[in-house]
């Protein structure tokens, strides 16, 4: 298992055609990070685990190539934290008129989900 350490980027969650399983899966991933790590931060057939305010953790696998045909995956769980609009550098703060789900809403949330 290897640790993602505290990258910061923009979180996309899509469905997408996995080549090497023939089949669609979820696939969460991390773009314009500031690690420097220079390869993209990709979690497979990802499910969200656990939500709370505005931190929630993801678990899927990631993927790495080695040579030209060989393909090692590491089960991994993501934990992303989604700042507030005023503490992101750059970004104008909006007022939003959200508010955050009660716990019968959660809760309906995860029975629909089969949690």
């Amino acid at each position: 298992m290897c640790a993602m350490g505290n990258a910061r980027g923009i979180l996309y969650v899509n469905s997408k055609h996995d080549n090497l399983l023939r089949r669609t899966t979820r696939v969460a991933e991390l773009k314009e990070t500031d690690d420097g790590r220079g390869w993209p931060w990709l979690l497979f057939d990802v499910q969200l685990v656990w939500a709370k305010g505005s931190q929630f953790l993801l678990s899927g696998y990631e993927r790495r190539i080695e040579g030209i045909d060989t393909a090692v995956n590491t089960l991994q769980i993501w934990f992303v934290s989604v700042p507030a609009p005023g503490d992101l550098p750059g970004v104008a703060q909006t007022e939003v008129a959200a508010a955050e789900p009660t716990d019968e809403q959660i809760e309906e949330a995860l029975a629909e989900a089969s949690v």
